[in-house]
């Protein structure tokens, strides 16, 4: 056993010896004088690296330099300060460290603060830290550093980064314009073998994301396998993961696989990569972000996912293919972001079935508001579920037929809808809207800073075709909007039975309506009172319930002739045809003018108005017989001087109260009608005297009354 005795001291002996002359050169070598060669090490990529406390050596848990109180700025703006360390550890290899030469290996950065901000006038600090490196790269400023602190090449100092660590980090954004703050708190990174040209490396951080539009804290964890090339001009990743996490179920994924690489440091990016992003469940997302929106289907929103392949350059990025998945429903196609003066988005997507009704917002409580206090109102609203997607039908009947309650004063965020271009074209196999089914529906859109033209809106509904394009300007202090287009045969049955299946009104029969509408304003609610519109309103076949217009007509005979009704049962229906009218919108007003139609032996003719604040409806119609019969089973008139003459009917009422007994002869216009057929009838009696009577009347009530 005496030789492990004596091959232990050995070691200890070999170890004390090389402790020994670590510590003597320690000992010997003040890292302070190595400051300038740090700066100027840090000016030669263009940053100002301020170091406010002392170097030391660090003999645990590896051989290494700390350096404390570290600022690192532009070297133009050696003020914006954008990074700040309590404390960076430079670990340095021992062999170079023999030759007195400080080789950094690894670097340890304690508790960075890293700050990005926008001031109230849109400028953020990192754009002119971009501006300041780009300047140094075309003209690096020197770094003066007194000749007596500098030190002969064998004293240099080399970085050859093979590890870096950051503990407690903190990178925080904050926007002055709109008050919003994110963080980055506890940032830990560790990264292994960045070496350029080296072996690939491990690259793995978390952190905790915090922001004042987010309700909890958001978990960020990153894992990657990289690769730098040895002149720093290209990237691998190979690949990285990124995933985040919160307390109340939301979860998200992004996967990358790719490269970044430039020829050299005077020319762009390029980009080559695979892209892979889910978030699943969806739902929980906008619970985190604060989004006041509850869609009204239980099953939208609980997936979304991207596939994409990403080429391209800073200046454009294609993504070709480009995979999209909302819940059930995928999307395929392209699309190409441009960074240029204007940001710019081409996007062009096809899907199957989508259902719109299904994501948008849950209606309103009908007088909830009303009828029980703030807080029973609020706690209603909370007990009841979402309707579900058999319900949307009813649901788009109140929000058309009052959704003018929902116009706002709140101005219109015109700002957000300039600033960018974008051509955006949509298709779909089906889409439900509104309560509508519509087939192959397709949209094309151009956006030019402001100016947004609708080049085309077309889709099949309902046996008939839509066709519409418009143009809204939002470069003004207003927003002006107008709009054409028609439909043409649309089986307004299948439309009415779709849009309000509890109205009470009734029609069947297939139609078309061409329009031409105009509105500007700087809130919805003017945009709504300033709607100016025209349309036109044509069909060769129409039925309208409950109404039977031939027997008000019938009603008006009986009463002008003084003879009985006819006994028979009368439809609650009314056949018109070759139905025309113009139709023009003033605000909420609508009114209907030119109504030319025909109802069996009947000419119809009249106007009248809609009131959609007011729910009611008042329309003025005349009725003209042709022939003696109004109809095969109708009634007959005997008096031809009621023949071949308009005589009027009255509709009138509220949406909720329309019956059979809406429409009724106008007993304003049936009085002048009945005095006119009396006068008739006793001038043929008494002949001219009749006049001679009437004359010597108006004389006498002149001088009764003086005048």
């Amino acid at each position: 056993m005496a030789w492990i005795k004596r091959t232990f001291i050995a070691l200890l002996i070999i170890f004390l010896l090389l402790a020994g002359a670590v510590a003597w050169l320690l000992v010997g070598l003040d890292v302070n004088q190595y400051k300038p060669q740090f700066e100027k090490l840090a000016a030669k990529q263009g940053i100002a690296l301020k170091l406010d406390g002392d170097i030391s050596w660090q003999l645990w848990p590896q051989l290494g330099l700390q350096l404390s109180d570290v600022q690192l700025a532009p070297l133009q703006l050696p003020r914006e300060t954008l990074v700040r360390a309590e404390r960076i550890a430079v670990g340095v290899a021992l062999k170079p460290l023999l030759q007195r030469r400080i080789e950094a290996r690894e670097v340890v950065l304690v508790a960075p603060q890293i700050e990005f901000s926008v001031d109230s006038e849109g400028r953020s600090n990192w754009q002119r830290v971009s501006q300041a490196l780009e300047a140094q790269r075309k003209l690096p400023p020197k770094l003066d550093i007194p000749k007596h602190t500098q030190q002969p090449a064998q004293q240099s100092i080399q970085f050859s980064l093979e590890k870096l660590r950051i503990q407690q980090g903190l990178v925080a954004y904050r926007d002055a314009r709109t008050g919003r703050e994110f963080k980055l708190a506890d940032l830990r990174v560790t990264a292994d073998n960045l070496i350029p040209g080296g072996e690939t490396g491990q690259l793995s951080a978390d952190a905790e994301v915090r922001g004042s539009s987010l309700q909890a804290p958001l978990k960020l964890q990153l894992e990657s396998t990289l690769a730098l090339d040895e002149s720093l001009n290209g990237l691998r990743l190979q690949p990285l993961q990124l995933g985040f996490a919160a307390d109340n179920g939301a979860r998200a994924t992004v996967h990358l696989r790719g490269y970044l690489r430039r020829d050299n440091s005077n020319q762009p990016w390029r980009v080559q990569m695979n892209l892979n992003a889910s978030a699943d469940p969806l739902r929980p997302w906008l619970a985190l972000t604060e989004t006041a929106f509850t869609p009204r289907d239980d099953t939208a929103l609980q997936k979304l996912s991207i596939e994409a392949s990403i080429e391209g350059s800073e200046q454009k990025l294609d993504l070709t293919p480009l995979q999209l998945r909302l819940d059930s429903t995928a999307f395929s196609g392209s699309a190409q972001v441009r960074n240029a003066e204007l940001p710019g988005l081409d996007l062009s997507l096809r899907g199957g079935t989508f259902n719109l009704d299904n994501y948008l917002p849950s209606p309103p409580e009908e007088n909830a508001g009303e009828t029980q206090a703030p807080e029973a109102s609020r706690a209603a609203k909370q007990i009841q579920p979402a309707p579900k997607a058999h319900t949307v039908q009813p649901a788009a009947s109140a929000r058309i037929g009052k959704g003018t309650r929902q116009a706002t004063t709140e101005p219109l965020p015109l700002s957000a809808l300039r600033g960018f271009t974008a051509n955006i074209s949509l298709a779909l196999d089906q889409l439900h809207a509104a309560g509508l089914q519509l087939v192959s529906p397709e949209l094309q859109l151009t956006v030019d800073n402001g100016l947004y033209r609708l080049q085309k809106l077309s889709a099949s509904i309902y046996g008939g075709q839509l066709d519409t394009n418009g143009e809204l300007n939002a470069r003004a202090q207003s927003a002006e909007a107008q709009v054409h287009g028609g439909l043409t045969g649309v089986d307004l049955g299948k439309v009415q039975e779709a849009l309000f299946p509890d109205r009470k009104v009734q029609l069947a029969g297939a139609a078309s309506l061409n329009w031409d509408a105009l509105t500007k304003g700087k809130t919805s609610r003017s945009l709504q009172q300033n709607l100016r519109a025209s349309a036109v309103l044509s069909s060769r076949e129409l039925s309208i319930a409950p109404f039977n217009l031939e027997k008000g007509l019938c009603q008006l005979f009986s009463y002008a002739e003084n003879t009985p009704m006819p006994n028979r049962d009368w439809p609650a229906k009314t056949h018109l045809q070759d139905l025309r009218a113009t139709i023009t919108i003033k605000g909420q007003e609508v009114k209907v003018g030119d109504l030319l139609a025909g109802i069996e032996n009947i000419a119809l003719t009249g106007d009248g108005t809609v009131n959609l604040k007011r729910q009611n409806f008042d329309f003025a119609l005349g009725l003209s017989l042709v022939g003696q019969n109004t109809s095969a089973d109708g009634c007959t008139v005997k008096n031809p001087r009621l023949r071949n003459r308009p005589l009027p009917l009255r509709c009138k009422g509220q949406f909720d109260d329309i019956d059979i007994g809406t429409c009724k002869p106008d007993s304003r216009r049936l009085d002048d009608l009945l005095r006119e057929e009396l006068k008739y009838k006793a001038k043929k009696k008494y002949g001219e005297k009749v006049e001679e009577k009437v004359d010597e009347l108006k004389e006498k009530l002149k001088n009764l009354f003086g005048r």
